[in-house]
């Protein structure tokens, strides 16, 4: 076999429409293998005609070739970082003509990350879709009901922005995740007013400033604050030993 398939290496270097058709396939309910078949075929121009022995005949830049079950998977697994999902944050730049917000939310404001947190997370309680249509207001800065594939962006954007702040604010995000709720919507209500009162430091006449602060900006001082917490604690126990 002489192909040279060139394709994608990560998620990073999908263009719109590449983005498109993967959570196309996602939202179709595709197997892994199947999403991974079609995406190379797609961005690779081969072509599979047919079975043939133990594997299939395939066309590529007009010359016909065998490939078999073992140099299909060793092909496949070019494009195996599809199973995973991407480690920076990513999205669709446009939907139905809206722009999107910068990719890891910069320039977004802390009250609409806390609006959008509660969306996430009650799509991940409930599973309802809908919930991700109400986060366009934010993301794309018009209300838009969203096709499948649409909503699989949003969803695989959303939980992207978490790991990538879990890793860049790690202090605050540990002591976030610390507990395990029973009432999640409780445990999201006291842990925005918890957020809230620690940025404005109990001075409610700062709220509304607070809640307009850029998440980055907001995320770093409660990163700190965490990060102050945890050596008071070491310091404390290491005082008392």
């Amino acid at each position: 076999m002489d192909l040279n398939l060139i394709v994608p290496t990560c998620w990073q270097e999908l263009t719109q429409s590449q983005l498109r058709y993967v959570f196309f396939l996602i939202s179709e309910g595709y197997s892994q293998t199947a999403i991974q078949t079609h995406c190379l075929c797609r961005w690779s121009g081969l072509e599979v005609l047919c079975p043939e022995g133990d594997g299939y005949s395939v066309r590529h830049n007009y010359a016909i070739h065998h490939i078999n079950a073992q140099q299909m998977a060793e092909v496949l697994s070019r494009i195996d970082w599809l199973n995973r999902f991407p480690i920076v944050p990513l999205r669709i730049p446009e939907i139905q003509k809206c722009k999107a917000v910068a990719a890891d939310l910069q320039g977004i404001s802390f009250e609409s990350y806390l609006v959008l947190e509660n969306l996430f997370q009650g799509y991940l309680t409930t599973a309802n879709a809908e919930l991700l249509d109400e986060a366009t207001p934010i993301l794309y800065g018009k209300q838009l009901k969203l096709l499948p594939e649409e909503r699989i962006s949003i969803f695989y954007w959303l939980s992207t922005i978490k790991q990538y702040f879990a890793r860049r604010w790690k202090h605050f995000f540990v002591s976030v995740g610390a507990t395990q709720p029973e009432n999640i919507q409780e445990h999201l209500q006291n842990l925005m007013d918890t957020q809230i009162r620690a940025l404005t430091k109990g001075d409610i006449t700062k709220e509304k400033e607070v809640l307009q602060m850029d998440v980055h900006r907001a995320l770093t001082e409660l990163d700190a604050q965490a990060r102050e917490y945890e050596e008071l604690k070491r310091e404390t126990k290491s005082s008392t030993l």
